[in-house]
């Protein structure tokens, strides 16, 4: 059977798996001409779809941006390590670079958008990542893109412009509401094609004078979004503002984040713990000598995601030093982050596909 390729963007069809490139959910042996999903929501309802590539196909496509082009990063605020490219930092420079974060909406509101970007731009720069600005945004609320609107037209200056980002940060519907606005103030449909020279699902959108392109995105590693089931992502991933959860933990006592993650408290003084997580999500505290009872009644139970069901974590641990005079987080990617202020030392149990990152506090 000969090859079918999508009349619209000129990609490879595939039927199979519609989170990739050139989806279609017609049979591929059907007598007629066939759009991609994309390209089809792309020209009937305006709306651009996120697309996913593995490591090995995404370092193939970042082969195909224009070196010149002017690179727009989306990165999730409340999951910030855990939507960085390392990748990116070959291409980036102080003149190539915007960063969007993303998800603004997720943080309390009283947190003042200058310290964020202030935190964010020193994260960045320990990441080799030096932009030329930052913008925050809210994609579900439609915030902030207006600004960003305007951020990218300044620097881009007759550059091609490139959105990349990992999964589920929110960089389609971006786009979609940058192509709402453009809609307003444009009476042609909104047209998608292929990238001339790329075989990875480059989408061009016109956008008043300048070429935008959305990219797929890259499925990351150590990250809970790999490891856990769609109902489990329902239940840890926030809808609405974060409400920061705070317990006063001693030494030898220990607390659970859902069935997903336990934090012992092993040296120290008495400390402040603030968890930023889903509100959803339940937290647990009890004695250290007593964890793994507890653990082992209330899985299921007390302690979800996981569900009845569905096969406890495997867990690894790790130990996580705290800092006298530093305010630390502890990140787990996609999960959410607890802020600590204190010297001490703390044990960490996530599952084996997890390594915790900390930093100074983002808030």
């Amino acid at each position: 059977m000969s090859k079918l390729h999508c009349i619209g963007c000129g990609g490879e069809l595939q039927n199979t798996d519609e989170t990739k490139p050139f989806y279609t959910p017609k049979s591929l042996d059907a007598d007629e001409t066939i759009y991609c999903q994309r390209c089809f929501k792309m020209r009937h309802y305006g709306k651009v779809i996120p697309t996913f590539l593995n490591e090995q196909d995404y370092q193939m496509m970042l082969d195909n941006i224009d070196p010149n082009g002017l690179l727009v990063q989306v990165v999730d605020i409340f999951d910030i390590e855990g939507s960085l490219i390392p990748a990116i930092t070959r291409l980036a420079t102080e003149k190539n670079l915007i960063v969007v974060a993303n998800k603004r909406d997720l943080l309390p509101k009283s947190v003042k958008n200058a310290k964020l970007k202030h935190r964010l731009n020193a994260i960045l720069h320990q990441e080799g990542l030096k932009p030329l600005t930052i913008e925050l945004t809210s994609a579900v609320k439609n915030h902030g893109i207006d600004s960003l609107i305007e951020t990218i037209s300044k620097h881009a200056k007759g550059r091609d412009v490139y959105f990349i980002g990992a999964t589920n940060v929110g960089k389609s519907t971006l786009i979609n509401h940058m192509i709402s606005a453009a809609a307003r103030k444009k009476s042609e449909p909104i047209t998608t094609f292929f990238a001339p020279g790329t075989t990875q699902g480059f989408i061009e959108i016109p956008f008043d004078d300048i070429n935008v392109y959305d990219t797929p995105g890259l499925f990351k590693k150590n990250h809970f979004f790999q490891i856990l089931s769609g109902d489990a992502l329902k239940k840890i991933q926030p809808r609405k503002e974060i409400n920061p959860r705070v317990y006063q933990l001693e030494v030898n006592q220990t607390i659970f984040i859902g069935g997903l993650v336990r934090i012992d408290f092993l040296k120290g003084l008495p400390s402040q713990f603030v968890f930023y997580c889903g509100n959803d999500v339940p937290l647990h505290r009890t004695k250290m000598i007593n964890a793994d009872n507890f653990y082992d009644k209330h899985l299921h139970h007390l302690l979800v995601p996981p569900f009845e069901g569905e096969e406890p974590m495997d867990f690894r641990v790790n130990q996580i030093p705290l800092k006298r005079d530093t305010k630390t987080d502890i990140i787990f990617p996609g999960l959410g982050f607890v802020s600590v202020k204190g010297i001490g030392v703390l044990r960490v149990y996530a599952p084996k596909e997890i390594t915790p990152y900390h930093r100074e506090a983002l808030i």
